[in-house]
């Protein structure tokens, strides 16, 4: 059954920020950082501007279509064509997901240590941030999502579950093309229950409560770790593409041995942002 639910989200239109200046932080209202606390989601509207998005989008399309020589530690995964569906010529080699991918150029290193995305998680989480890991997650046409539902929690746990996943939306995306959906305020449950460590049965999710989060290119939506979500399916021709980078406080220690590029690399101590525009110092 597809349930739709006009759900209330925060947003904002965020003014474009000159980001040369490492020191410049963008903070968020009150209500949004309550909103967050309370739902276990933010979904931020337009925090990257159009034009912003046409250079990332250009950037992703070298990413997908010039898979070969890549740093070893990047690795791709890649859907077969789905019977019924055309490949998108933006995506031709149908990625479907890839891990580390900020290992790519100096653009995707201060796409990750933007100071707008790491502001917002000093909000939400607290003054001493640091990078978990960065990945791809996108939908070709035809795409069918098998994870369920599930919090991140179980895949990334550590001391504290202080950890949020920043979601950027490069396409437009709806629930016909595969929109996150999240259950506001299961992450106040804690650890739910699991059929085998990570799903978690569709009977223990009350679909009439759960959110469509259709989100617009340049949207981010940032997830807390024990929120319940699930990705949804492609039912369109069109590939919708995201870039997920998730961040942790300082405080909490890994547990699960994470290997990925630049995990626990300090972003910002004591509210203050640390990282330069590395493209800015070419």
């Amino acid at each position: 059954v597809k349930v739709r639910r006009l759900c209330y989200i925060i947003s904002v239109e965020v003014r474009s920020l000159i980001m040369a200046n490492v020191n410049e932080k963008w903070c968020l209202e009150p209500d949004q950082i309550q909103f967050f606390h309370d739902n276990g989601y933010l979904l931020i509207r337009s925090l990257y501007s159009y034009e912003e998005v046409i250079q990332m989008r250009g950037q992703f399309h070298q990413l997908i279509t010039q898979t070969d020589n890549r740093p070893k530690n990047i690795s791709y995964s890649f859907m077969d064509p789905k019977e019924s569906y055309e490949i998108d010529p933006f995506n031709p080699k149908n990625v479907q997901g890839m891990m580390d991918h900020v290992l790519a150029s100096d653009f995707w290193f201060d796409h990750f240590t933007d100071p707008r995305i790491i502001s917002v998680m000093v909000d939400l989480l607290g003054p001493n941030i640091d990078f978990h890991n960065g990945k791809v997650r996108n939908k070709p046409p035809g795409f069918y999502s098998d994870q369920s539902w599930h919090q991140d929690w179980p895949y990334e746990r550590h001391t504290k579950p202080e950890l949020a996943a920043a979601i950027t939306y490069l396409d437009d995306t709806d629930f016909e093309s595969g929109a996150t959906e999240v259950l506001p305020e299961s992450h106040l449950k804690g650890e739910w229950d699991t059929s085998d460590g990570y799903r978690i049965p569709d009977d223990q999710v009350p679909l009439e409560e759960h959110c469509v989060l259709s989100a617009n290119a340049g949207d981010v939506a940032i997830v807390h770790v024990l929120a319940v979500h699930r990705a949804g399916h492609n039912f369109t021709n069109t590939a919708r593409h995201a870039i997920i980078n998730e961040y942790k406080t300082s405080e909490t220690i890994d547990q699960w041995n994470n290997r990925c590029a630049f995990a626990g690399l300090p972003l910002a101590r004591n509210s203050g942002l640390l990282m330069p525009r590395v493209s800015k110092l070419c």
